[in-house]
C-alpha cells in the first residue's frame, strides 16, 4: 500500500461533519435533533431515524464471541480539519481534536465486535447540568455550610456517552422458606413453599471502566424509552466510550439485580409479618439484550483541598456523587438518635 493509499484507509476510519455554511466542524444540540457549528450558530438538521431499537438474542451474540475479542490497542486518526495526528485511548471513540478541537468520531468503534444499535441522546446542555449540579449541593443537608459556595466554582462539565448493557429476561423460581407471624412476645413459623415467574425489562449494566469505584455503585436512572437508533451525529463534539465489560460478564452483574428482585418477590409470595427463605432454585430463559450508549455530564470539585466528583445524568438531570460531611451536624443526629432511644427504654 503506497503513502496516498495508507493516508486514505487513516481518514476513512474518522468521522466528521462539517458545516454548510462555514466549513467548521458541527457538534450535537443536546436536547434537539440537530448539529450545531460553535463558529457560526448554523445549524444542519439530523436525518430521521431508519430502523428499530431491537432485543438481541444473547446466546447466539456469545456463541459468536466464542472466538475472543480482538486485541485492544490505541488508535490513530488524523483529524481532517487541521491534519493533526493523535492517538485515542484504548476504549474511546468520539473526542475532540487535541489541536484544533474539532469533534471527530472514529468509524472503529475501538474494534469492538458489538456496536452500539441504539443511544439515549442528551437532553441537558452543559448550563443545565450545572443548574442541576448546584441545586444538587443546597439539598447536601449534612454538608458544611459554606459548601454552597463552591457551586459556584465547580469545574468545567465533561460531556461523556458511556457503554452500557441492557438485559431482558424470564425467570421461573421454585423456593422453600418459612413464613412468621408475631404474638406478643415471640413469632411463630410456618413451613411453605411456592413458586414465582417474573419478566425483567431492561436490567442496566455499566459496561465502561472509567467511572471511579466510589461513583460506579449510584443509581443509573435512564428512561429507556428515550432510546433511538445510534447514529455517529448524536456524539459529534462529545467524549463516547467503547466497553470494557463484555457480554457475558456484564449479565453475571445484571443477574445481582435479578435475583434481588426475585426474593423481593419470593418474600411478598410468603406473606406474613417475617419471611424467612431457605432455597432458590431460578431457571433463566429468553435472554436479549441491548448494547446502547448512556449520556452523562461529569466532573468534580473541591473543598477544603479535596476533590469530590460528581455525574448528572445528561437524560433526567439527576445528579449523584461525593460529597464532604460536617461532623458536628453528623454528631448531633447521632446524640439526638440516642435520646430517642433512651426516652423508649425507659418507657417501656
Amino acid at each position: 500500500m503506497d503513502a496516498t493509499a495508507a493516508g486514505e484507509a487513516r481518514e476513512a476510519g474518522v468521522r466528521t461533519y462539517p458545516c454548510r455554511s462555514c466549513g467548521a466542524r458541527l457538534s450535537f444540540a443536546p436536547g434537539t435533533r440537530e448539529l450545531r457549528c460553535e463558529f457560526c450558530g448554523a445549524t444542519n438538521a439530523i436525518a430521521p431515524d431508519e430502523g428499530s431499537v431491537d432485543e438481541l438474542d444473547f446466546e447466539a451474540y456469545l456463541q459468536q464471541l466464542e472466538a475472543g475479542e480482538p486485541t485492544l490497542e490505541e488508535e490513530h486518526v488524523r483529524c481532517d480539519k487541521c491534519g493533526a495526528e493523535q492517538t485515542l485511548a484504548v476504549a474511546v471513540f468520539a473526542s475532540r481534536c487535541a489541536f484544533c478541537a474539532a469533534a471527530i468520531v472514529s468509524t472503529s468503534y475501538a474494534h469492538r465486535r458489538i456496536r452500539p444499535k441504539s443511544i439515549v441522546p442528551f437532553q441537558l446542555d452543559r448550563s443545565r447540568a450545572q443548574e442541576s449540579f448546584r441545586r444538587w449541593i443546597r439539598r447536601r443537608w449534612l454538608a458544611p455550610l459554606d459548601l454552597k459556595r463552591y457551586a459556584q466554582t465547580d469545574a468545567a462539565l465533561a460531556g461523556v456517552y458511556l457503554p452500557f448493557w441492557t438485559y431482558d429476561c424470564r425467570t421461573s423460581t421454585d423456593y422453600s422458606g418459612q413464613r412468621g407471624r408475631r404474638h406478643d412476645k415471640s413469632t411463630s413459623w410456618t413451613p411453605v413453599s411456592g413458586h414465582v415467574d417474573l419478566f425483567h425489562d431492561d436490567v442496566v449494566v455499566l459496561a465502561s471502566q472509567s467511572v471511579p469505584d466510589t461513583l460506579r455503585g449510584s443509581p443509573w436512572r435512564f428512561d429507556t424509552s428515550g432510546l433511538v437508533p445510534y447514529k455517529p451525529e448524536f456524539v459529534s463534539g462529545f467524549r463516547a466510550e467503547a466497553y470494557r465489560i463484555g457480554l457475558k460478564d456484564g449479565f453475571a452483574i445484571a443477574r445481582g439485580t435479578i435475583d434481588e428482585r426475585i426474593r423481593m418477590a419470593i418474600r411478598r409470595d410468603i406473606g406474613g409479618d417475617e419471611q424467612r427463605i431457605e432455597a432458590v432454585r431460578t431457571r433463566y430463559g429468553d435472554i436479549t439484550f441491548k448494547h446502547v450508549l448512556m449520556p452523562v455530564w461529569i466532573s468534580a470539585y473541591r473543598y477544603r483541598d479535596r476533590a469530590y466528583r460528581f455525574i448528572v445524568n445528561g437524560q433526567t438531570g439527576e445528579v449523584f456523587g461525593e460529597s464532604p460531611l460536617s461532623w458536628w451536624k453528623v454528631t448531633l443526629i447521632a446524640i439526638v438518635a440516642l435520646l430517642i432511644l433512651y426516652v423508649i427504654l425507659r418507657n417501656q
